[in-house]
């Protein structure tokens, strides 16, 4: 893509020459500096289609695009206009001042056309950088034909042995739940404990030139182990599709692999194969962690921010979405951890109840690219019959028991935080664990009672006067505190890496620190912190980048603004 110049009439170099006089004030030169500041720093090349050559290229590229336009493209375009602002307000000062030289006043107009230019310029290049990059990817994927990249369909095999490995030794700690994607010959199946976007994009690749396609997942089927096969638990699944999934893996993946299919009516649909092997299992299980690598998450979950961000903050009226924050707080945990299998299985829970109803229509209104206009179609169990629910795993029972009883523990101490001044974040939370426990989700519902434990501690402390008020500030810095000495060791490693975004992300850890008040003494403080740590983008993308402090700082001020209002 053409770069986009900085004209020389918005360089602060050009502005000085001219000697203008300190009155009237401006801020002109600082805007100018900084306006050259960001353009400088705005890596065009990172989504210049002609630089990149592969389709990974090509979607990282579209990533990095995607991430630019809501920050650094974003600041540069707002930054250009606030240069344009200030000229304008300039040249409208001094106008009124016969003291300053007129090529003074006509270089403040120049510089106030120049930079609505640029900015428009910078949103030209945006659109044609995405309009190319959208043009290679195409175009790489016509050159591709009808080939495979081997590396995906062995990550694909991996992730499927694994998902069996799992069932076949009655280990899942949750229903294993299906998606199979059927195109004009082939039909292919991936097993995840959530399924959704990722699957069907894998599945989709694997079937080239095969649209329009047909999306068949079930959320009430579970995947079970009997009779020495991968058994599908689902009255969704018409009778010929499993012998068609069978021998694509037989022919795709060379995976000879027996799979049946049983309905609530008793009727079964059974395919020829084999019984897996301890070997092939323990290789596979092996290989899908492998195939998993730190960037790859990382990069899963940067597609999803903004779909995330969206959802904290509608999480009051959907009270199943409560549960994303704190996903994305595990799946931090487990990146740092090493276990990135485990991160890619939650970041596929996250990318399912993101989607929510966006694909639970019969007829999707997704349209593949290589239909001519033919539209996918999705099956989903919105109009599915009832059926007997599904075998319990081993295991179920004890997991059932020990949720059972810490949520028994904590009742109590909920219903009374949710009539306190922490009710509004107590109740999505709350509604999340409900709802997770409803579907078998322990784990998941457990998670969420970590991140809710820490709110009802608040209650307990509840006091009245200046002892209640000494406290109240006494807990808010050592929270304070923590959270300080955290993004500083996060700090310290963001600027040991030397990454070409390093820079930024220390500013930003920087910032949040500055914005701690040490002391807040005042509700109108209390209240400002409140609103800065609930709503701030920087906040939350140093939530993501180092650990959940905004949970445990918000309680703190829950409870002194409670103190200093008694």
């Amino acid at each position: 893509m053409a770069h986009v110049n900085l004209p020389s009439t918005l360089s602060v170099a050009q502005w000085d020459k001219l000697k203008a006089p300190k009155t009237p004030a401006t801020k002109l030169p600082d805007e100018l500096k900084q306006l050259t500041k960001l353009h400088l720093a705005l890596k065009w090349d990172d989504f210049d289609a002609s630089r990149l050559k592969t389709a990974d290229d090509i979607e990282a590229g579209q990533s990095k695009l995607r991430a630019a336009e809501k920050a650094a493209i974003k600041t540069l375009r707002s930054q250009a206009e606030t240069v344009a602002a200030a000229a304008a307000a300039y040249e409208t000062q001094a106008k009124a001042d016969k003291s300053v030289p007129k090529d003074v006043v006509a270089a403040a107009n120049a510089i106030a056309k120049a930079a609505r230019l640029y900015a428009a310029e910078v949103a030209e290049a945006v659109d044609a950088a995405r309009q190319a990059l959208e043009d290679k990817a195409g175009k790489l994927q016509a050159d591709k034909g009808d080939d495979v990249d081997p590396k995906q369909l062995q990550q694909l095999k991996a992730k499927l042995l694994a998902a069996m490995a799992t069932v076949r030794k009655q280990q899942s700690p949750r229903p294993m739940r299906f998606l199979i994607v059927r195109g004009k010959v082939n039909a292919a199946l991936a097993l995840a404990y959530a399924v959704g976007t990722a699957q069907e994009k894998q599945l989709k690749a694997c079937l080239p030139n095969e649209g329009p396609y047909k999306v068949i997942k079930d959320k009430t089927a579970e995947v079970i182990w009997e009779q020495k096969a991968g058994t599908l638990v689902s009255d969704r699944v018409p009778a010929g599709l499993l012998k068609k999934v069978q021998l694509w893996m037989k022919k795709t993946l060379k995976l000879n692999v027996r799979l049946r299919l049983r309905a609530s009516s008793g009727d079964v649909e059974e395919t020829e194969g084999e019984d897996l092997s301890e070997s092939d299992l323990k290789t596979a299980t092996e290989q899908a962690r492998q195939g998993i690598t730190k960037q790859a998450v990382a990069a899963r979950l940067a597609g999803l921010q903004a779909g995330i961000q969206a959802a904290v903050q509608a999480a009051k009226a959907a009270p199943a979405k409560s549960e994303i924050p704190a996903l994305v707080a595990q799946v931090a945990k487990l990146v740092g951890a090493g276990n990135l299998g485990e991160a890619d299985e939650l970041i596929d829970e996250i990318e399912v109840l993101l989607e929510g109803d966006s694909h639970e229509a019969d007829n999707d209104s997704e349209t593949d690219s290589e239909t001519d206009s033919e539209a996918d179609e999705v099956e989903t169990t919105e109009d599915a019959p009832a059926r007997p629910a599904a075998r319990a795993a081993p295991g179920d029972d004890e997991a059932r028991a020990a949720f059972t009883r810490r949520l028994s523990a904590l009742q109590a101490r909920i219903k009374q935080a949710l009539t306190g001044a922490s009710g509004a974040r107590v109740k999505p939370l709350s509604d999340g664990v409900t709802q997770a426990a409803k579907v078998g989700r322990y784990a998941d519902a457990n998670r969420l009672l970590d991140a809710l434990e820490p709110l009802l501690d608040q209650g307990s402390k509840a006091g009245g006067g200046e002892a209640a008020r000494a406290q109240a500030l006494q807990d808010w810095k050592t929270r304070r505190a923590a959270a300080v000495s955290s993004l500083k060791a996060v700090a310290t490693q963001v600027a040991a890496a030397k990454h070409a975004s390093s820079a930024k992300a220390v500013i930003e850890l920087q910032a949040v620190i500055k914005n701690l008040t040490p002391e807040p003494a005042s509700l109108q403080q209390v209240r400002e912190l409140q609103r800065w740590l609930a709503d701030d983008d920087v906040v939350t993308d140093v939530c993501e980048l180092a650990e959940d402090i905004r949970t445990p700082l918000l309680g703190a001020l829950d409870q002194l603004h409670d103190a200093i209002a008694a």
